[in-house]
């Protein structure tokens, strides 16, 4: 369907944009359009040219829609013009006010182009020529008793007005809520890419915390196992190598560092050149910590010496680990605002460096309190007091295996029933 075309069409809109936007969709169709900033202007152009239409909203300064509505329709010159109300004021009695001055129909802000054009299509349409008003239409609405001179063409109108208007909400309502939806769905995913993310960066309870309330507590822990480990020789070689070079050797290494971490229940603390950093009983403080450090450091050592024994008959250069074990009280949590990191301050971390720098390359050396904690355990050999600097002389050993009882194979390195099922009961401690 098209519109009328070749009507002359009075606004009365204080927006000026609004009413720019319109004009011009009426002008595309073929009409004369006139247009008035407020009620008194639109009121004057209204008697000057006798429009086919007048479409008012119904805020305006000077003289509302209500008021122009009711100086055409009380006119008796002017009384048929059709008159389509613009309005955002969307409750019962405001509708009930414009019909009660005469408006043959309303259109709610805000609308689209195509709504309204229809809808003045339809009153443009109309012949209101034998339409008379009947008996006066009473009612109670809001406690006050309502008289309404209004014809048959009016009411039918105000219907349709309303049902189009309600199916233009429920259709931006519609919308919305897809778009909402769409949102909702894309703020998941983003989410959970970004607590995925921190889950790569902390440990689990660590993220949890960060994501859900923007910090994590420091907290003190009376017992956690701390292990760091160097490679022998690394720092000279590496000035050898080109920068994507030392950068593939250290993540062959340290990928298959993490593996074993997660086997054995250890949190990865952070690397620092060809350093790496692990602890046991953080963030979550468990009884099998010492055990657990023990079983990673054999297998640290064991994915290092298999490595280096390739390179060697590859006549590659192979490095040497020194891995280093100590047990005590510290305080974990996260610094910083911007880059955050868990990490861990105390004694117990010196400690647990100094006894990798004292060790030998291919040797694990723990400290008297990690051997007091691990002896029931695996077999180590007592390398008596060693001078540390800062510390004096300081109890250590070389942890060397599974005891045989313990032991899947010959080498100590893999636990069998009796140890899991001991170990088990040790992690099911509180």
């Amino acid at each position: 369907m098209t519109l009328l075309g070749g009507c002359t069409i009075v606004i009365a809109e204080d927006s000026r944009v609004q009413a720019t936007v319109l004009k011009r969709a009426l002008e595309a169709r073929g009409h004369v359009v006139h247009l008035g900033v407020n009620g008194v202007e639109a009121l004057a152009l209204v008697r000057e040219h006798r429009p086919a239409m007048l479409i008012s909203d119904v805020e305006m300064p000077e003289m509302d829609g209500h008021a122009l509505c009711r100086a055409v329709k009380g006119d008796p010159d002017l009384r048929r013009t059709p008159v389509l109300m613009l309005t955002a004021l969307a409750a019962t009695s405001d509708i009930l006010v414009g019909l009660r001055e005469g408006a043959d129909a309303y259109v709610t802000k805000p609308y689209e182009p195509a709504h309204i054009l229809e809808r003045i299509e339809h009153l443009l349409a109309q012949d209101p020529s034998g339409d008379r008003p009947g008996e006066p239409l009473e009612l109670d609405y809001g406690g006050e008793r309502l008289r309404l001179d209004v014809t048959r063409r009016q009411l039918l109108n105000l219907l349709l007005s309303t049902y189009e208007n309600i199916l233009q909400q429920n259709s931006k309502l519609a919308e919305m809520h897809r778009d909402l939806a769409k949102t909702s769905s894309e703020l998941e995913a983003s989410l959970r890419k970004t607590r995925e993310l921190l889950y790569k960066v902390f440990p689990r309870r660590i993220a949890d915390e960060l994501a859900e309330g923007g910090q994590s507590e420091p907290r003190y822990f009376d017992s956690v196992t701390v292990l760091f480990t160097d490679f022998v020789g690394f720092t000279k070689t590496a000035e050898t190598m080109s920068p994507r070079q030392l950068i593939e050797e250290l993540e062959r290494y340290f990928r298959r560092f993490d593996q074993l971490l997660a086997d054995c229940g250890m949190e990865k603390l952070k690397t620092i050149g060809d350093s790496y950093m692990a602890a046991g009983g953080v963030p979550e403080p468990n009884r099998s910590h010492p055990v657990d450090a023990a079983l990673f450091a054999l297998g640290l050592r064991g994915f290092v010496a298999d490595t280096g024994r390739e390179r060697e008959a590859a006549g590659l250069p192979f490095f040497p680990i020194r891995i280093g074990l100590h047990t005590g009280p510290l305080v974990a949590g996260v610094i910083g605002e911007q880059r955050f990191l868990y990490d861990l301050w105390g004694d117990t971390v010196n400690t647990a460096s100094r006894m990798e720098s004292r060790g030998e390359p291919g040797r694990i050396n723990i400290s008297e309190a990690t051997h007091r904690l691990v002896a029931p355990w695996f077999e180590c050999t007592s390398r008596g007091r060693i001078e540390v600097k800062g510390k004096g002389e300081v109890e250590m050993f070389f942890l060397d295996r599974l005891k045989p009882e313990f032991s899947a194979d010959g080498e100590g390195l893999v636990g069998n029933e009796r140890f899991h099922a001991e170990l088990g009961r040790l992690r099911g401690l509180a």
